[in-house]
C-alpha cells in the first residue's frame, strides 16, 4: 500500500510537468526522499512531493505532500498542504506550503522549503524549516534560508528528484 501511494504521487508530480511550464510561469515538480540526520530525527526517511507554479505577478498555486516515517518504516505523519508562494532563481526554488483547516490535526502547520535541482549531474538537495500549527495562520511568503536562517542543513535527495523551471 505504501509503495502504491508513493507511486501514485510520483505520477502526479513528474518532472515533465515543470519542464512543460509556459515561459511566463515558474514551476517546480517532483517527488523525492531524504533521510534526516538531526537530533531527534536521526535516520527518519521523509518523502516530499510538490507540483506548483507561479505567474509573473507572483501569484502561486500548487500542492505539497509529505510522508514522514520512523527508521523502522512506521508512519509518523503525512498530509498535504497548499503552496502559497513559489520563487525560482536558476536551479533553485523556494516555496511555502500551509496545511489548511480540515486536513488532519496540523491546521496552520507551514513548511518553508528550498529545492536545489542538481540537473542530473548532481543529486538534488532540499532544506526546510517548519512553523508548528496553531490557531493563527503562519506567514505565507517565501523564505530564503541563506539570508534569513543561515546554516540550515541541506539534505541530499536519495530517491526521486525535482525539476525547477524559471520565468
Amino acid at each position: 500500500m505504501k509503495a502504491a501511494a508513493i507511486a501514485a504521487l510520483g505520477v502526479l508530480t513528474t518532472p515533465s510537468v515543470a519542464q512543460a511550464a509556459p515561459a511566463d510561469h515558474a514551476a517546480l515538480a517532483g517527488l523525492g526522499r531524504v533521510v534526516l540526520n538531526e537530533p531527534g530525527a536521526l535516520g527518519h526517511p521523509v518523502w516530499f512531493g510538490v507540483a506548483a507554479s507561479a505567474a509573473m505577478d507572483g501569484e502561486s498555486h500548487g500542492r505539497f505532500w509529505f510522508r514522514h516515517l520512523l527508521p523502522d518504516g512506521s508512519l509518523l505523519g503525512q498530509a498535504w498542504a497548499d503552496v502559497t508562494c513559489l520563487r525560482v532563481t536558476g536551479n533553485v526554488a523556494l516555496f511555502t506550503a500551509v496545511v489548511p483547516e480540515g486536513v488532519g490535526p496540523m491546521k496552520n502547520h507551514a513548511f518553508y522549503m528550498k529545492v536545489i535541482d542538481g540537473g542530473g549531474a548532481r543529486p538534488d538537495q532540499v532544506a526546510f524549516i517548519q512553523a508548528r500549527g496553531g490557531p493563527d495562520r503562519p506567514p505565507t511568503r517565501c523564505l530564503d534560508f541563506d539570508v534569513e536562517y543561515p546554516g540550515q542543513p541541506r539534505h541530499q535527495v536519495r530517491t526521486g528528484g525535482y525539476a525547477v523551471h524559471g520565468h
